[in-house]
């Protein structure tokens, strides 16, 4: 890699438990900053509070040193808002994702929404997706757009505005990203060049959910926020979040601030395809954890799978370290086959 970085993170979610591809992705994250003398944060990105296990977030923790990962301690700031001394979680930063909305708000960046998927859904074929690909990306078709005008006259406040349109629907509310049509491209420092057409791809997307504590961040609101906040000026992951990133990068436009790098690494995915769950193996760390096996065996899968190994051999994460080469990782994704798992067991 030629960019040069100070800064970039871990960030796992504990809505389940670690696995192979994860352990990829951060092992591939660790030797990418501590070859170029970067800090490494820590973020728990437990916001999604109908899937997020309380017992997952320790074992994350767990998993990654065990693989031989550390981060460094990141100090409390009033930016950063942390109740710990090492690592960031996103359900105790409410705040900042509040002073964000507003932000947009006032500068007519969003709108309140009250459509459902099931509204959009009625109206145009599909439904709405997540963040990941693969579930049903549809546009939305901007039905609430431009319903707020009175609203805003009457208050600058965004929690009394979305009160105001609840009284008035009698339903939920969601805030939307004004988007215009036209291509949002950036450079990948793995993927290479990209460009998304967000509107007419995506359309107006959600920054905030319906359910959950006010104001309900959405994914692409609240790793922003956190990124901007804590100083990250590098954010790598798997090229499955391809499609997030120029959302992304509108919404650090509409914030006025200045996006960070990107690098998308390939995923390991199972032989249908698909991101790795259970019908495709036991792939879980805790469980390689729990038979015996050791760490070095993982690491060496991962540096062998990633280029940066001729053999496949047992090698601890510092091993590897010393002979990282990002340009090495093949661009195509890992198909995690018997093979694999028979060599890991």
């Amino acid at each position: 890699m030629t960019e040069r970085f100070f800064h970039t993170r871990l960030a796992p979610s504990p809505t389940g438990a670690l696995h192979l591809g994860h352990a990829r992705t951060f092992l591939l994250t660790w030797w990418t900053a501590r070859q170029a003398g970067a800090r490494i944060s820590m973020r728990m990105e437990d916001l999604d509070a109908g899937r997020a296990k309380a017992e997952s977030v320790g074992q994350a923790y767990a998993d990654l040193r065990w693989l031989g990962m550390d981060w460094d301690p990141f100090p409390e700031t009033p930016n950063t808002k942390l109740k710990t001394q090492n690592e960031v979680v996103q359900s105790e930063r409410m705040g900042l994702y509040a002073e964000a909305l507003q932000r947009l708000w006032e500068r007519g960046a969003v709108y309140p929404c009250v459509c459902t998927r099931a509204d959009i859904a009625a109206s145009v074929a599909g439904s709405v997706g997540a963040p990941h690909e693969g579930e049903g990306n549809v546009r939305y078709p901007g039905t609430c757009r431009g319903k707020t005008q009175n609203a805003k006259r009457q208050t600058q406040n965004v929690e009394e505005v979305e009160r105001m349109v609840r009284e008035e629907t009698g339903k939920k509310v969601c805030w939307r990203l004004r988007v215009e049509e036209g291509v949002v491209g950036f450079e990948d420092l793995v993927a290479g060049r990209q460009g998304f057409d967000v509107g007419a791809e995506v359309g107006d997307f959600p920054v905030t959910r319906f359910e959950g504590v006010w104001p309900r961040p959405a994914y692409q609101l609240a790793c922003v926020v956190d990124d901007h906040a804590m100083g990250i000026d590098l954010v790598m992951r798997g090229d499955d979040l391809l499609s997030s990133t120029p959302r992304q990068i509108l919404l650090y436009r509409a914030l006025g601030w200045e996006p960070p790098k990107f690098a998308h690494v390939p995923l390991v995915i199972g032989a249908d395809g698909k991101r790795l769950a259970k019908r495709h193996g036991e792939s879980r760390i805790a469980q390689f954890r729990e038979r015996g096996v050791s760490a070095e065996r993982v690491v060496g899968w991962v540096a062998w799978r990633s280029g940066q190994s001729d053999s496949l051999r047992e090698m601890s994460a510092a091993e590897v370290l010393g002979r990282f080469d990002l340009g090495r990782v093949p661009r195509e994704r890992i198909v995690l086959g018997e093979e694999d798992l028979a060599w890991l067991m």
